[in-house]
């Protein structure tokens, strides 16, 4: 998973930047930090060694000691059910040294960097050892990051643009912070969750793909082609020719000087698409090409229109309903709502229809 931490590899030096401090005490506010400028290295040092400072009892040294031996035991695949060594005051010593020396801190990605939110994500950086220290928890963090977080924790941002191999601090503000508190993010990321990880890899590479003005071209050309196969009544090849151009324009308009020109291009060969994979019969195709034009511009009559028919077709008539409201509220043609709202309610008799008569052909068998 990408969070946009990839500081390691670019290694920028830096001006001065803010971020926060929330310190698991309800009684403290969380405060700005300025970090004076300098290399990435130098900021994230200044972090680890905060954590660092933190020490461990007696007893949770005893635990750390139990755990790292345990490890180390299942990593020489000892292959049997003895229990692990005993180790001595000055080997324990030894192993917790070793670990805190090679652990710092644990990144929670909060908001990941993308096109709507112009590609500034956001993270927590929290003690990766929080659990063997026993820190108590930490509400307001646990809140802004939907999972238990232990300790102090510091909040991040930075802008991460693929397209432009971009990489670098923003400031994070209080007031950022506050309103994270206030609407934290509904996605918590998991990097076990495969789906989701899968998905966020499509967005990404999605968002790394540059248009170029030769593809605006093919796209143009394309895009005629279908208007000319569509008039012609080949409606097949006309899908074919604008699923072409909706490639080619898939990817970052907004990098292009004639962003809107294309951007418009786009929509019109998802739009004139619907409408031909509706006619096909294909509605959850018509539907999924009405909602990508709805991402872009929610506002956009044809596409609820569009959408709204293809539900039908689908016999999803609450949805159908649900659509054809907002297209009733943006201006939709009177005649055209009062005959699709007519449909609605003959599609949804007829479907009733159908489940009884199956139901009591399932009765009348028995």
């Amino acid at each position: 998973m990408s969070t946009g931490e990839s500081a390691e590899l670019h290694e920028p030096t830096m001006g001065p930047i803010k971020y926060v401090f929330i310190p698991v005490e309800e009684t403290r506010e969380p405060k700005e930090l300025l970090f004076a400028g300098g290399s990435d290295e130098e900021f994230r040092g200044s972090i680890t060694q905060y954590f660092r400072q933190k020490l461990l009892s007696q007893e949770q040294k005893n635990e750390m000691t139990k755990h790292l031996v345990q490890k180390a035991s299942e990593s020489g695949n000892r292959g049997d059910d003895t229990a692990p060594p005993q180790v001595s005051a000055q080997q324990q010593n030894e192993l917790i040294s070793e670990y805190l020396e090679q652990t710092s801190f644990e990144i929670v990605p909060i908001v990941m960097p993308a096109r709507d939110n112009k590609f500034v994500g956001t993270s927590l950086y929290i003690d990766d050892s929080g659990r063997f220290k026993d820190l108590p928890l930490n509400c307001r963090a646990s809140k802004i990051a939907q999972r238990d977080i232990r300790g102090d924790a510091f909040l991040l941002s930075n802008h991460d643009d693929p397209a432009l191999d971009e990489w670098g601090r923003v400031d994070c503000s209080l007031s950022t912070y506050n309103e994270l508190l206030a609407n934290p993010p509904t996605t918590k990321y998991d990097a076990s969750d495969r789906a989701q990880m899968a998905s966020l890899t499509m967005q990404r590479e999605s968002e790394t793909k540059c248009i170029s003005e030769g593809d605006v071209c093919k796209a143009k050309e394309a895009k005629e082609a279908g208007n000319k196969f569509f008039t012609e009544g080949d409606i097949k090849a006309a899908v074919q020719a604008y699923s072409e151009c909706a490639d080619l324009t898939e990817g970052r308009r907004d990098l292009l000087p004639n962003e809107s020109e294309v951007t418009s291009l786009r929509v019109s060969a998802l739009l004139n698409r619907s409408l031909c994979l509706y006619r096909l019969g294909k509605n959850d195709d018509a539907a999924h090409d009405a909602r990508a034009v709805l991402q872009i511009n929610a506002k956009n009559l044809k596409a609820h229109h569009h959408l709204t028919k293809a539900l039908c077709g689908s016999r999803d008539y609450d949805e159908a309903a649900k659509s054809l409201e907002a297209y009733e509220k943006l201006g939709g043609q009177p005649q055209d709502i009062a005959q699709i709202r007519q449909s609605i309610v003959e599609g949804k008799k007829r479907l009733m229809q159908e489940e009884k008569n199956k139901y009591a052909k399932m009765f009348a068998s028995t």
